[in-house]
């Protein structure tokens, strides 16, 4: 039997199948606090400009001397502008930081991609998370400002490539059906992540406590790695058909399946296991490189609207805490429409019009009246709404359009387009300082540009998750898979890392 086959067999989301979904989408919301971790903690509070016996509020104009030193007494919270006086002509540091994180984000996609499509989803799973946990910690007590650059960058490596692996190991673990659900919870919990952290954030003003606070929850990779189980699909890539085999039957085993005995086809399994996938294969195959061009190019955008859009919120109008949270709680009811418009709509229709929306309320910002301060923050907060459906198709939609033995490198590519984005975000933003609405200008065409291109993807909606490169081209690529098919229940089989270890 093929591997759709055997997974409709074994279960398609049973027990195992919803624990390790939920073990690996609760720390999104841990995701969330890392990657905006710098709203809060980068903040620059309010200081006060001594020189000699003077004291001003803010920073000195441009005829006046520079100041002796800042005295942030009297702030409601630290941050690490108050620790290392990130403040007036050093301020671009603050920013830095959050480049460089992101920079760390983008390192870990590739490293990520490539240890996991080459060595397995597992270990890398466990690994990344305790090692996130690890950096956050050290960066605390960072003795200088360059210092902490150094740990948030190894920090945002490891997020990367935990970020990448975390959503492939449960989206290669269900059947066709779940993997619209399993996407949607990723990005729910995310959502909820940027709301929980602005709530954290309002309570603890302490940038020290507040980071400890955010780093402890990876602690998590130690429950990973007794529970999770290799994905039978990346063996089967691999050549290793007994081990893959192996792995469905824990799998059944764990949802009470009846299964006595899962055989996999041998036929192509040595062409499988001695040809090396390789990123070339993207730009060589016509198809995929279509695909990847354009992937390319909405992943960027997307990132850019995305974290833009968040990280603005704390600029408009209102209370910072609040902006944030709303940023984050508004896609939410975002997703739960998603879910459903890519299960009646396909994977394609969503993406392209979630962009376009999002491209048109960010434009529509510029010509807004200024007399009625709400409607920035609306329709910012209606742009955000868009674009976190485009990013919650996104990773579903490619996930289902590359093949297994490619899937992670594909993915982390895609993520690097993505985090090239999230690099530019700040600099987009800085530039909406200086000519007014000119961020928003930006953010809006491009989206609405990648909403066009983004008809130009495959529809996948129902269809066979590729297994090789050759796979993507073949005819049966277009079969609607019968999603009616029943499962079978109850069994029992061992844990397969007890010989896999």
């Amino acid at each position: 039997m093929d591997i759709e086959d055997a997974f409709r067999q074994v279960g398609e989301y049973g027990p195992l199948q919803r624990r390790v979904l939920w073990t690996m989408a609760i720390p999104q919301a841990f995701v969330a606090w890392h990657h905006l971790h710098n709203v809060f903690v980068g903040a620059e509070p309010q200081f006060y400009c001594i020189r000699g016996t003077e004291r001003t509020k803010g920073c000195p104009k441009t005829d006046q001397p520079a100041c002796d030193r800042y005295d942030f007494t009297g702030t409601d919270f630290t941050s690490v502008a108050s620790e290392w006086n990130l403040v007036c002509s050093e301020s671009y540091k603050s920013d830095m930081i959050q480049s460089v994180y992101m920079a760390g984000l983008l390192f870990g996609n590739l490293i990520g991609g490539y240890i996991a499509d080459q060595y397995g989803r597992r270990h890398i799973s466990y690994v990344s998370i305790l090692l996130i946990t690890v950096f956050s910690l050290i960066a605390v007590d960072a003795s200088s400002y360059s210092h902490y650059l150094v740990w948030r960058f190894l920090a945002g490596g490891f997020t990367g490539a935990y970020g990448l692996v975390s959503f492939t190991i449960p989206t290669e673990l269900v059947g066709a059906k779940q993997r619209g659900f399993v996407n949607v919870i990723m990005t729910i919990v995310y959502a909820l992540g940027i709301g929980s952290f602005a709530l954290l954030a309002y309570f603890i003003r302490d940038w020290k406590q507040l980071s400890v606070l955010t780093a402890l929850p990876g602690l998590i990779g130690i429950y990973y790695y007794r529970i999770l189980p290799e994905s039978p699909r990346w063996l089967l890539t691999q050549g290793r058909i007994e081990e893959a085999e192996h792995a469905l039957m824990y799998i059944a085993a764990a949802n009470n399946s009846s299964v006595q005995t899962i055989r996999l086809q041998r036929s192509n399994v040595h062409q499988a296991k001695t040809k090396q996938s390789r990123l070339l294969d993207m730009v060589q195959n016509s198809t995929l490189r279509s695909i990847t061009l354009n992937n390319l190019y909405t992943w960027f955008v997307n990132s850019m609207v995305f974290y833009g859009l968040t990280m603005k919120a704390g600029d408009l109008n209102g209370d910072r805490y609040l902006n944030v949270a709303l940023a984050g709680v508004i896609e939410i009811p975002a997703d739960i429409v998603t879910l459903h418009m890519m299960d009646i709509y396909g994977r394609r229709f969503t993406y392209s019009w979630s962009m376009l929306f999002g491209g048109i309320f960010c434009v529509g910002i510029i010509i807004a009246p200024e007399s009625i301060s709400t409607i920035p923050i609306v329709l910012a907060l209606l742009g955000k709404v868009g674009i976190s459906m485009a990013m919650c198709v996104s990773w579903m939609h490619a996930a289902e359009m590359y093949p297994t033995n490619i899937r992670n490198k594909a993915l982390s590519v895609c993520n690097t387009s993505s985090r090239l984005g999230g690099v530019i975000s700040p600099m987009v933003l800085t530039l909406g300082r200086i000519h007014p609405n000119m961020d928003f200008a930006i953010f809006g065409l491009m989206a609405f540009f990648g909403g066009v291109l983004s008809r130009r993807l495959p529809e996948t909606l129902n269809r066979p998750m590729p297994e090789t490169v050759e796979d993507v081209s073949l005819p049966e690529r277009t079969r609607i898979i019968d999603l009616s098919q029943s499962k079978l229940m109850a069994g029992s089989f061992k844990n397969p890392h007890e010989d896999l270890e």
